[in-house]
C-alpha cells in the first residue's frame, strides 16, 4: 500500500508543492506525439524516466484505486489540510478519467480554500465539468497542447511547447522550469503558459 497519498514536489516544483498523480495511459488521452514524439519514444515525461520504474507504476495504480473509493474526497481533504499545503498539483502524471472523479476534485478544492490548485488536461470529452472546476477561485485548469493538438478548444487557458505557432500568436507566460524562482506563477495567474520540450 502506498505510504503517502500525496508526494512532495521535485527539484523543479520545490518543497512548497504537493502532488497527486495517476497512471498516464489509464487516465489520459495521449496523442501519437505523447507516445512516440521523441524519435519513436514517448515525449510525455510520465511515460519515461523514473515513471517506468515498477515501484512508481505500482504507486500510481494504488492512487488510482484510492481515487475510486467513497471516502476519497474526505481522505484527500484531510491530508491536504494536515500538510498545510499552499500549492497543489493534480496530475503531473495522469489526467481526469471520468466526470465522477472530476467532481470529487471539485469537492476537494472547495473543502480546501486555503490551498491553490492547478492541473493540465487533455480530456476534451470532459470540457463542461473541467470548466466548472476552473471557475473555482483556488483552481486553475489548463488545456495541454502539442504538435498534434495545436489549438485550444476547451475554453480554458492552455500550456504549449515554446516552438508552437500559438505561442507566437497568443500572449503566454514562459515557464522558467523552476517554480520557486517565479514565485509559483502558474498557481497564481490564469495565463497561458509556454515551456521548452524536455
Amino acid at each position: 500500500m502506498v505510504k503517502d497519498i500525496l508526494i512532495k514536489g521535485n527539484a523543479k516544483m520545490g518543497s512548497e508543492v504537493y502532488i497527486f498523480n495517476l497512471p498516464p495511459k489509464k487516465t489520459c488521452t495521449p496523442t501519437a506525439w505523447c507516445l512516440y514524439g521523441r524519435n519513436g519514444k514517448p515525449a510525455c515525461y510520465a511515460l519515461r524516466n523514473r515513471y517506468v520504474f515498477p515501484s512508481v507504476i505500482s504507486a500510481l495504480e494504488e492512487r488510482h484505486a484510492l481515487s475510486l473509493q467513497e471516502d476519497f474526497v474526505e481522505r484527500m481533504s484531510e491530508e491536504i489540510k494536515r500538510k498545510k499545503a499552499i500549492f497543489f498539483r493534480f496530475h503531473s502524471a495522469g489526467d481526469f478519467y471520468s466526470e465522477e472523479y472530476a467532481r470529487k476534485v471539485i469537492e476537494i478544492s472547495k473543502s480546501c480554500p486555503n490551498t491553490l490548485f492547478r492541473t493540465t488536461t487533455r480530456r476534451r470529452d470532459l470540457t463542461d465539468v473541467l470548466q466548472e472546476l476552473n471557475s473555482l477561485p483556488n483552481f486553475i485548469v489548463r488545456e495541454s497542447l502539442d504538435n498534434e493538438r495545436p489549438k485550444p478548444v476547451m475554453g480554458l487557458p492552455f500550456t504549449a511547447l515554446s516552438h508552437m505557432d500559438i505561442v507566437k500568436k497568443e500572449k503566454t507566460y514562459r515557464c522558467l522550469d523552476d517554480c520557486p524562482a517565479c514565485d509559483y506563477y502558474c498557481w497564481q495567474h490564469r495565463d497561458n503558459i509556454n515551456f521548452d520540450e524536455f
